[in-house]
């Protein structure tokens, strides 16, 4: 597997749950926002999404509620539970801390006694 794909994995659920805070979706519409907000660069197949959007139903984080467009076709549509909301806040204070984390390891500049030893 690349490493891009390890990537996309870790934050699947974040940037699902972003979106779903934002309106409820069904899951093509999940799948076109992510590529269109990611200029392309954040492509999920549906064998990807859906697993998670189960475990997130599982979980209490979402809900899922079929609708009936047009005539005979249905779309399932998931919303953003409160319960949801917090875990969201939580995974992004998580992101930031650790993105910071990372970012002062990669940009780390030594100071001058440190140099010396």
């Amino acid at each position: 597997m690349q490493v891009r794909e390890h990537f996309k994995r870790g934050i699947i659920e974040i940037v699902l749950l972003h979106l779903l805070s934002e309106r409820d979706m069904y899951g093509y519409e999940l799948l076109r926002e992510l590529e269109a907000r990611s200029d392309g660069k954040f492509v999920i197949k549906y064998s990807s999404l859906y697993p998670v959007l189960y475990r997130l139903i599982d979980k209490n984080i979402i809900t899922d509620k079929e609708q009936i467009v047009g005539k005979r076709r249905t779309r399932i549509y998931y919303h953003l539970t409160d319960l949801g909301k917090e875990y969201l806040e939580k995974l992004k204070s998580e992101y930031y801390y650790i993105t910071d984390g990372f970012n002062n390891i990669i940009n780390y500049q030594p100071k001058e006694e440190e140099k010396n030893d």
